[in-house]
């Protein structure tokens, strides 16, 4: 059983595993942590999202979350680091149902910003899009100002398609098609 000071290390869970991260489906004990995730200004900055006003808001998401995953198997992911077990954030897919694609999300805790996580994350979420459950393409949308996340997506292979509007903010849209299979 895992005490206060144990950190969550559940691999069995993870449905999606790098070298270094573990994803897994949110759960109703990951409330706490997507409110402190989304306590910070700077890591909401360039999502059109507020922080959220109650614990109430936050479950909302997070049961949102969980009924997406049993629903389509997809969703956002939380994050974990392997060895340590550290909730480093959340990455993963999100289905539109008015557009009939998934697009890639991501979002970390700053202190772990710059550790090559988003891209890592990302990777395995567009193997697992593709690879897993088949879906012919994936959007993303990123705020100009956020040229970190505009590298994670083009590091990915995501392609610009032009300015759009994303939660009523400005910001340039992605997409990325699945590979064609090698001819053979």
């Amino acid at each position: 059983m895992l005490g206060p000071e144990t950190k969550d290390i559940d691999e069995a869970a993870a449905v999606l595993s790098t070298e270094r991260l573990g994803l897994r489906p949110h759960r109703p004990s990951d409330v706490p942590f997507m409110m402190d995730l989304n306590s910070d200004p700077e890591v909401i900055r360039y999502t059109g999202d507020p922080a959220f006003a109650s614990e109430g808001e936050a479950r909302a998401v997070v049961e949102r979350l969980m009924h997406q995953f049993q629903a389509f198997r997809m969703g956002r992911f939380v994050v974990t680091h392997r060895q340590t077990g550290e909730k480093l954030g959340w990455c993963g897919l999100r289905w539109h149902e008015d557009i009939a694609r998934a697009d890639l999300g991501y979002r970390f805790f700053r202190k772990h910003w710059g550790n090559g996580y988003a891209s890592e994350a990302g990777a395995a979420c567009v193997r697992y899009a593709f690879e897993e459950l088949g879906l012919p393409g994936l959007v993303a949308h990123a705020m100009l100002e956020n040229a970190a996340s505009v590298r994670v997506l083009e590091k990915l292979g995501f392609r610009r398609t032009g300015p759009t509007v994303f939660k009523g903010l400005a910001a340039e849209g992605f997409e990325l098609a699945r590979p064609a299979p090698p001819a053979g």
